[in-house]
């Protein structure tokens, strides 16, 4: 059997112990770091061995086209260094009976900081100071996040540390989930929390079922104080109508990531757009990583814990 490691940041991410344990393993281990199309790695087409692919989505820019996975032969897992797999056919993966893994709780805690930096970010209006060039400017008024209501959209494990966070602060945290459940905190259907939530916290994976679920209506019933901050894809809600809510001051604010990242600059109103390094910790790279080449070596053995498909 084959594996590759497929990363533009392995000499980052694989320590020396890592790689031995891939090593020991007896599977011929092939390390890619230099970024070039999919298409044209040639080595994952060459020979008829069964094979896995480690890849880490920046390598193919967050894609991994079923025009790749097709052709790559005797394909027996796809195993990505993320919790998200929007990035991935997933549905088309299971057609071709390829299991595809996920990496679960590496980046909990990382992620539920950087989403409570986003919303304070934003409700002391810290975009438009750094636009207005960090001037003492008077009229330029945040609001407090204490006795305010936090409605979270996911109550997984990125959503329930949320929740704590914002609950450790002083706010009153009602919550929208489509499968989890949590006893100690107010559950309300999606419509109610748009409509009642001050500060809304996305924290659902974009799928088949949530692309789309958050709707331009449900978004026009946001309170005009509301905050709307977004951990995740874009897909799951409207971001150009989000953009315009704000720009219009129909919302107080808008925080998102976006991969590469750009200034506030481009954009009009109360926007915090961050690159995407919500995930990136010391902690959650090095527990990243050690996950990464365990579902590997597992894979390897058969064996699938995390699949999501």
């Amino acid at each position: 059997m084959k594996i590759f490691i497929v990363s533009p940041n392995i000499d980052i991410l694989i320590t020396k112990n890592l790689k031995d344990k891939l090593t020991a393993i007896g599977c011929e281990i092939i390390y890619i770091s230099d970024i070039k199309p999919l298409l044209e790695v040639t080595e994952l087409y060459e020979g008829t061995e069964e094979r896995i692919l480690a890849i880490d989505p920046d390598f193919c820019n967050w894609r991994v086209e079923n025009e790749v996975i097709e052709k790559i032969p005797n394909l027996k897992a796809i195993i990505l260094q993320t919790d998200a797999f929007d990035w991935v056919d997933v549905s088309y993966c299971k057609e071709k009976e390829i299991p595809v893994v996920n990496l679960r709780g590496s980046s909990t805690e990382a992620v539920a900081e950087w989403a409570l930096i986003m919303a304070l970010n934003t409700a002391r209006n810290i975009p438009k100071i750094v636009k207005n060039g960090w001037v003492q400017d008077y009229n330029l008024q945040g609001v407090e996040l204490k006795d305010k209501a936090a409605g979270i959209i996911g109550m997984g494990r990125i959503g329930s540390r949320i929740a704590e966070l914002v609950s450790g602060i002083g706010m009153n945290t009602q919550y929208w989930s489509r499968r989890q459940s949590n006893e100690e905190y107010k559950y309300v259907e999606l419509g109610q929390l748009m409509k009642t939530s001050d500060v809304i916290f996305l924290a659902l994976p974009l799928s088949h079922e949530t692309k789309g679920m958050i709707t331009s209506e449900m978004i026009d019933t946001m309170r005009k104080t509301a905050i709307f901050v977004s951990i995740v894809n874009h897909g799951i809600y409207d971001h150009e109508y989000l953009l315009n809510k704000t720009k219009n001051e129909e919302i107080f604010g808008y925080a998102f990531e976006e991969e590469g990242g750009k200034t506030f600059n481009n954009y009009e109103g109360n926007v915090w757009a961050g690159p995407a390094l919500g995930w990136c910790t010391t902690e959650s790279f090095r527990k990243n990583t050690e996950l990464w080449v365990e579902a590997t070596i597992l894979a390897s053995k058969g064996e699938f814990p995390t699949k999501v498909n």
